[in-house]
């Protein structure tokens, strides 16, 4: 394909494919561009007092999920990789986003191989991140320390590892 900005319902990823985000293919899906994109955009619409990525938010559900639900948690948010992390509050004022999303998510999905729809043991860890990540992060107290968080390259170093073992057969 040639190299073009203004390709047609696509974008161009870190390695260089172009998605076609209205029509998906499994060969459009590239784990390494998951794990890149996502360690590089911020939780909560980058509003944080620093920086925590949609990588490290799904790296730790999926060391809350138990091992059969481990790849679908780390994989629950893959789409954001193509259609960018959006806060939960304005998602839902965007219909056509939840169309896009649903989609991209069976194609990857129907890639690697997990659950989709989520399953509600996702959900339910999913919303409990939120809230711990909102109570930990959003309203942190300065007078108190945190743990590290993760750079964007350790989260994408971490995510692919992840993925590389749970995907070992």
């Amino acid at each position: 394909m040639k190299e073009n900005l203004f390709e047609p319902n696509c974008i161009r990823t870190f390695t260089g494919i172009y998605v076609n985000v209205l029509n998906p293919t499994p060969e459009m899906i590239c784990i390494e561009d998951i794990a890149h994109s996502l360690s590089m955009q911020c939780r909560f619409g980058g509003h944080l007092p620093r920086f925590y990525s949609v990588a490290e938010h799904s790296i730790r559900c999926m060391e809350l999920a138990k091992q059969e639900d481990k790849l679908s948690a780390l994989l629950h948010d893959a789409s954001e990789a193509y259609l960018m992390d959006i806060p939960r509050p304005i998602k839902g004022l965007i219909p056509q986003y939840r169309k896009l999303e649903y989609n991209l998510m069976k194609v990857i999905s129907e890639k690697f191989n997990f659950e989709f729809p989520m399953s509600m043991k996702i959900a339910f860890i999913d919303d409990a991140m939120l809230e711990r990540e909102w109570n930990e992060i959003m309203l942190f107290d300065q007078n108190r320390e945190y743990k590290e968080f993760l750079t964007s390259r350790m989260a994408e170093d971490m995510f692919l590892m992840y993925f590389k073992a749970l995907t070992i057969h």
